[in-house]
């Protein structure tokens, strides 16, 4: 019984440690709801087998190799195929945009106002008159785009004139253009597609990845192993 035990311990161990080094090992604060949920059930899997002298070590195996395929299917799926990628782990949303709260999404998402405020504390912002920018990540976390009045030290201390950060979303992944890569922001995909060809680019799948900026400019990186350039013109 001790050594079925110990061995079921020994293969639970490394058979765990493989299932993070195969799909991508990632903190606690990186995790999305899917995987705080997969590894719910792989922990169930793993310690109802333990104590179970019905259940052999050879289930035990089966189950951890089938739990792992699926998992390196799925993330490489979410990988992969950026849309199916946004279905399945969700977007991140524009709670606070230029300043005002997005009252649809503070809903949709259930969040309540002393709970929105609870999350800018923790990010030393004690009040919504000095956001911006506020951006509901996948994992729940909360990233902050302070007013440039109100970044330490102030510009209004300092008596200079206030001029803001730039601000931009994901409009091209992967060679696919995405419309609505984050809630509450929509893309001009005309205007997108007008700068790519300006900048030399006819063919979208030779992009790994561009963001439109706020200040009408856009970053390109190309998909093909060149050193990295950026080239910024002004969207008309």
């Amino acid at each position: 019984m001790f050594m079925d035990l110990t061995l079921k311990l020994v293969i639970s161990f490394f058979g765990l440690w493989a299932i993070a080094f195969i799909t991508g090992r990632k903190t606690l604060s990186q995790l999305t709801p899917l995987d705080f949920l997969s590894s719910l059930v792989l922990s169930e899997i793993v310690g109802n087998t333990l104590y179970d002298d019905q259940v052999k070590v050879s289930h035990l195996l089966f189950a951890l190799a089938i739990w792992t395929a699926l998992s390196y299917l799925f993330e490489k799926a979410t990988t992969r195929f950026v849309k199916f990628g946004y279905v399945a782990e969700g977007r991140v949303a524009l709670l606070i945009d230029n300043g005002e709260v997005n009252q649809s999404l503070i809903k949709k998402y259930d969040i309540e106002y002393k709970q929105l405020l609870s999350m800018l504390r923790k990010q030393n912002v004690f009040s919504l008159q000095e956001v911006k920018h506020a951006v509901l990540e996948i994992d729940g976390s909360l990233s902050v785009l302070r007013k440039p009045e109100y970044e330490p030290p102030t510009a209004q201390d300092l008596g200079l004139e206030t001029q803001s950060d730039s601000f931009s979303i994901t409009v091209i992944d992967k060679g696919e253009l995405l419309k609505m890569s984050m809630r509450g922001r929509e893309v001009d995909t005309e205007k997108v597609m007008m700068e790519m060809q300006k900048q030399g680019y006819h063919n979208i799948k030779d992009i790994a990845y561009a963001e439109y900026r706020e200040d009408g400019t856009l970053y390109i990186i190309p998909r093909k192993k060149k050193n990295k350039r950026m080239i910024s013109r002004n969207v008309t």
